[in-house]
Order: C-alpha cells, then structure tokens, then sequence
C-alpha cells in the first residue's frame, strides 16, 4: 500500500480516484454535521424557565400595585404642574388631596380670594384639573398651594410649609421647602 505525504498512516488508493481522506477526518466531519439539544439541555431550560414564571407571574397579576405607581407618577406630575403654574402666572395655586383624589385650583383674583377657580387641563379647554384614586389605594390628605415664587404653603393658614411627605400607598414623594422641588 502506498503512503500519501499527507497522513500518518497508510491509506487505500484506487487507481483513478482521488486520495483517501484519513478515517479520523470523517469521524470530526460527522460530529460537526450533528445539531439540536439533548434531552437534559431540554429538560434544564423548561425547569429554569418554570422556577422563573412561578416568581415572576404573581407580580403581573396584581393590579392594585400597578394601578398604585400610575396613580403616584399621576400625581406627582399634577403637584409638579401646579407648581409651574404658579410660578408662571404669577397667581397661587392650590393642590388639595384627600384620600379619595386630588384636585387643582386657583384662587380667584389670583393672589387673594378663596381657591375656587378650577384649574385647566394643560393643552385643552376642559376645566377642572382632578383626578381620582383606584379603588384599594390610599392617599395622606394634603392642602397645600404653591405661591407666586414656587414655595408651598398651607392652604389653611398660608404659612411656608417644611419638606412635605405625600404617601400614595406604599410609594411616598416629597415637596421640598423654599423650592417646591417635589421628588
């Protein structure tokens, strides 16, 4: 048998053909043509993801904490509004919570009068800038106003407020004092 200069081995050759490819290059050429998984990868990845749908599924179902964070994002958008308002135009404005809502008003002759004048929807001609809780969440009731400089005050008395906590469920957000800032 001829030896090719190509293997370490002796290898068949037929008169006319080509040169025989070694056995252990069609053992690594099967191999690399095998695809798919196991069966224990198969089995390792529906245990993974049944572990991950068991912790992960009762979060989604609950509603009361979804509707809670929408209600808190909604509300802090409406004492951030508030705020600018007042700055913007000058006149006081008030945001008045109570555990079943909230409710934005102005006074009405801008820096003096009771707070009466419901304030606009931004962008719309529709008064009455309101909004009210979903049924589960509570809210801390709050009667504040924003002065013509920003700062919150009591609507009650009209004093300058210190860093004021609102609570919608678990979620809390403060107005900072002096500034109105509320995070």
């Amino acid at each position: 048998m001829p030896v090719s200069a190509h293997s370490k081995g002796p290898a068949l050759q037929i008169a006319g053909a080509a040169p025989a490819v070694p056995a252990l290059r069609l053992r690594d050429a099967r191999r690399h043509r095998q695809q798919g998984f196991t069966l224990v990868e198969l089995v390792v990845v529906l245990l993974v993801a049944g572990v991950l749908l068991a912790v992960g599924m009762p979060r989604f179902f609950d509603q009361l904490t979804f509707q809670e964070w929408g209600f808190s994002d909604e509300l802090g958008g409406a004492l951030r509004y508030a705020q600018k308002l007042a700055v913007a135009s000058g006149c006081d404005t008030q945001v008045a919570i109570s555990t079943g809502g909230y409710q934005l008003n102005q006074r009405a002759s801008c820096d003096s009068g009771a707070f009466t004048t419901p304030v606009r929807l931004p962008g719309s001609d529709a008064s009455g800038y309101a909004g009210n809780a979903p049924g589960g969440v509570t809210l801390t009731p709050v009667s504040l106003y924003f002065d013509s400089l920003g700062r919150p005050r009591a609507s009650a008395s009209g004093a300058l407020l210190g860093n004021t906590t609102v609570s919608v469920g678990s979620r809390t957000f403060t107005v900072e004092a002096q500034t109105g800032y509320v995070h």
